[in-house]
């Protein structure tokens, strides 16, 4: 009998132990009390967070999923010497604001992002989208077709429905604690090279994930984008740059090529010794490529073709 209540106390105590880790929230901070690297704009009611630097042709750059403007933190100097940069910390992610009961579909974030353009004057850009990004991307350019110069699809989704169960609000105190276990091992799998994942890079990525109500706007992610209207490639008028990793562990190949399959015309680079993150990877190789797309300068030259590994003609 004393073994059993002794393993039973073992079995409860491990339950509990793992309880406490995966839901104990760790949002501590209240997002008016960060400290912002950019500025905050009312976008239909609603605050976001951005940095807008340099002047001449925008340039709109949108993160992916667990990303924010810190993604774009190489890119941003570099592009702002002849361009206007602005890139923006979707609602939910970053330093933008919390909004517990908002639309958080990749639909309603397009339109945020058509609604930054606005609220800042521009009337046309280049958009520039990472990952989940190049979905929202890809929908502001079928939407807004006269708002979009050029569109750079950066290690991006496809735009198809993942079938998946609906998410049920029972997941939602998991969220937090899940973020805590995996979060650092999905980003270093985002990296070829994962020595590049430092603690300064982990804890940039780690410390908008403390901000109140981030894990509310996650689950409303899950539950949201399951009603996104698909999207109408043909409406797509701006030229295309798509833009791969060569050691890509997040994007399933199949997203990637269905992806190319919608773009016959577009160009297609692969940047080599790179993973999913290819724009932190490697910035150099991208900003040349990138650079050279947006700027309507034609076939890669030879000095921005060695600078990459590998690079495709027409998908």
């Amino acid at each position: 009998m004393r073994k059993l209540w002794i393993a039973l106390v073992a079995f409860f105590g491990a339950i509990i132990a793992v309880w406490r880790l995966l839901v104990r929230r760790r949002e501590t901070i209240d997002w008016r009390d960060v400290s912002k690297i950019g500025r905050l704009i009312k976008v239909n009611g609603e605050t976001i967070h951005y940095v807008d630097e340099g002047k001449g042709p925008a340039i709109v750059l949108i993160h992916g999923l667990g990303g924010h403007t810190y993604s774009y933190r190489t890119l941003i100097p570099d592009l702002a010497r002849d361009h206007r940069v602005v890139a923006l910390d979707l609602l939910g992610f970053g330093y933008s604001e919390r909004v517990r009961d908002a639309d958080y579909s990749h639909a309603a974030q397009a339109r945020r992002v058509v609604g930054l353009m606005d609220a800042l004057g521009i009337e046309t850009a280049s958009l520039v989208g990472h990952s989940m990004g190049g979905e929202i991307a890809m929908r502001v350019a079928a939407a807004h077709p006269e708002r979009v110069d050029r569109l750079v699809l950066a290690a991006s989704v496809s735009g198809d429905r993942v079938p998946t169960l609906p998410p049920t609000p029972l997941i939602k105190p998991f969220l937090s604690g899940l973020s805590q276990l995996f979060g650092k091992r999905m980003l270093r799998r985002g990296f070829y090279d994962t020595s590049k994942v430092t603690d300064e890079v982990w804890q940039a990525y780690r410390r908008p994930a403390t901000i109140r109500g981030s894990m509310d706007g996650l689950y409303r992610i899950l539950k949201d984008t399951r009603r996104d209207p698909p999207i109408q490639f043909a409406s797509i008028k701006a030229p295309v740059l798509l833009m791969s990793a060569e050691y890509e562990r997040i994007v399933p190949g199949w997203m990637s090529r269905r992806l190319r399959s919608r773009f016959p015309r577009a160009e297609h680079v692969v940047i080599g010794d790179a993973g999913h993150v290819l724009l932190e990877e490697r910035p150099v190789e991208c900003i040349a490529v990138i650079r050279r797309f947006v700027d309507g300068r034609g076939e890669p030259r030879a000095a921005e073709a060695a600078a990459v590994d590998i690079v495709a003609g027409p998908a």
